[in-house]
């Protein structure tokens, strides 16, 4: 057998930016203080799909999904061990394993974007933060997509292995040289279009990848909507603002808001007492924009605790459950004093979104070391 250089650079690149952007992005959502990695990275994958897809059908011999063998792929998989057909292109699994990569690599970039537009008011998606209901389940198609390709992934290299060691073919080599053993000569070249189209890709990629790290792009930038009657936000805000920040109606239900409202006197300790129109003003604003009318994802998880009538935020178990990693004594520091300070470390605290990539992971950092040198 004869070196036939079948895998042209484009292929290879592909290949290996998929890799790498999927790899890149799966691991930054352990850190949350990477949380916009994973973003940036995941719809970097989600464009090198796009960009493969398309290179399936306009790409080289090989490339193309005509190209692609499934017809016995049973008989392939009984002989897994044993004695197989030398494929030029790709075998029945890794034709079968390419398909459902981009499948589900197209379902979980999708589904990525929907559930950061639901859950934290940004990208092309961020309309939907009000009609959480509807879309709280494409976080765990997301999460599940994502580890569905993960396995394909991981079954795909396992499949590669044993190709390389066991039955001794060259599909691995080929992936980093572009040759592979054939019968007779079959080099592949790109045409003048398909040169074009690859250096078309490239600048795609590079412009993306410094338009992603510009802050207000549209995939990430929060979505700016404004729901709330204005005058009476301006009066809630002057008001309860000056004492605290304004913390987002929809964070509490209508009862909540009920009790608090009713004995302003006794506020937290505090004599909040209001002028009597500006007190029905702001009671007013809190019921029509309380979390029983505004739909988010902090409305929905608070509505399903059995006691959802408390008047702080933080006594509900969904916050105790958000800070769980945080220990008590952190927020009895000078710094947040008390757990009602959530601007310490939300930057959209007062917007009620309480974004992961709003949060300042460096200060909250710095803040534990402190309190951990205290304890030294």
């Amino acid at each position: 057998m004869i070196k036939s250089y079948i895998w042209t650079f484009v292929n290879r690149f592909l290949h290996y930016f998929l890799i790498a952007s999927f790899s890149l992005a799966y691991l930054c959502v352990y850190f949350d203080a990477l949380i916009t990695f994973h973003f940036i990275f995941g719809i970097l994958f989600g464009a090198g799909v796009l960009l493969r897809v398309i290179w399936g059908f306009v790409g080289t011999k090989y490339s193309r999904f005509s190209d692609f063998e499934f017809r016995g792929i049973l008989s392939y998989f009984a002989s897994i061990l044993g004695e197989k057909k030398h494929y030029i292109g790709h075998n029945p699994a890794s034709s079968v394993a390419i398909v459902l990569i981009f499948v589900l690599g197209l379902i979980t970039i999708l589904s990525g974007m929907l559930t950061i537009g639901a859950e934290e008011q940004r990208g092309i998606f961020g309309y939907l933060f009000f009609e959480y209901r509807y879309f709280e389940i494409f976080e765990d198609l997301h999460e599940f997509c994502a580890n569905a390709l993960l396995a394909v992934i991981l079954i795909h290299i396992c499949g590669s292995l044993i190709d390389k060691f066991w039955n001794k073919n060259d599909s691995i080599d080929s992936m980093i040289s572009g040759y592979k053993r054939t019968n007779q000569e079959e080099n592949i070249t790109l045409s003048l279009t398909q040169k074009v189209i690859f250096g078309f890709y490239l600048a795609f990629l590079f412009v993306l990848i410094l338009y992603l790290f510009y802050p207000r792009n549209v995939f990430l930038r929060p979505f700016e909507r404004e729901i709330f009657a204005s005058q009476d936000l301006k009066e809630y805000t002057k008001e309860c603002g000056s004492c605290h920040i304004a913390y987002a109606s929809y964070l509490l239900p209508k009862s909540s808001w009920d009790s608090m409202m009713s004995d302003l006197e006794n506020h937290f300790g505090e004599d909040a007492s209001l002028e009597q129109e500006s007190q029905e003003v702001i009671a007013k604003f809190l019921q029509q924009y309380s979390s029983d009318s505004v739909d988010t994802k902090f409305s929905s998880k608070i509505a399903k605790e059995s006691d959802s009538n408390k008047i702080a935020i933080t006594k509900y178990h969904y916050w105790e459950v958000a800070h769980d990693k945080i220990k008590p004594a952190l927020f009895e520091m000078e710094e947040i004093k008390s757990k009602a300070n959530c601007q310490t470390c939300h930057k959209d605290a007062e917007s009620g979104i309480f974004a992961k990539s709003a949060i300042d992971y460096a200060k909250l950092k710095s803040l534990k070391k402190e309190l951990q040198d205290s304890k030294l």
